[in-house]
């Protein structure tokens, strides 16, 4: 997401004299492999007949839905629970750490979750694996011991770099 946009988009959630100095849009860890597993299973069972196609969905699902647990469960620890949304803006500002849902169109909605910046004690652009396929993840380690992270589409890594970067500048 291109910072301009995100401080369009994002202008009407925040406080007074609140900037956005950093977004990105991103997928809590977890979240993509139900729903990848859900249609690797739909596609090979419906191969071997197309009425068993939705057996294969819930069952590629369910055998995802552990990944997607974990990371849930993670983020609630944390007390930085988004729900079971596939995606999220990381909209960064210089106070907190919004995560907003998206509209279909992949539009700025509303904040599902915020974290004071202050908890914040380490951030990285690390990466992880997807099923053979890395691809880059936000780590926030917040002062209460807790991890979370968010995988970043490779396309949108630079948004990514920029947002670590920002939130690792005091002052920013």
């Amino acid at each position: 997401m291109k910072l301009e946009a995100a401080r369009k988009q994002g202008a009407h959630l925040l406080e007074a004299g609140e900037r956005i100095v950093g977004a990105v849009k991103a997928t809590p860890r977890g979240s993509l492999h139900e729903i990848i597993l859900g249609g690797a299973g739909a596609s090979a069972f419906g191969q071997v007949a197309p009425a068993l196609g939705g057996a294969g969905f819930e069952l590629g699902r369910q055998l995802g839905q552990s990944k997607s647990d974990e990371g849930r469960n993670e983020r609630s620890e944390a007390d930085v629970d988004v729900g079971r949304v596939s995606q999220v803006v990381l909209l960064a500002t210089d106070r907190r750490i919004l995560l907003c849902s998206t509209s279909f169109l992949g539009k700025i909605k509303e904040v599902l979750a915020t974290v004071d910046r202050t908890r914040v004690t380490h951030v990285a652009l690390d990466s992880t694996s997807l099923f053979g396929q890395t691809m880059p993840e936000v780590l926030l380690q917040l002062d209460d011991e807790h991890e979370v992270g968010f995988g970043v589409a490779k396309i949108h890594r630079q948004a990514a770099e920029a947002l670590v970067d920002a939130l690792s500048t005091p002052g920013v």
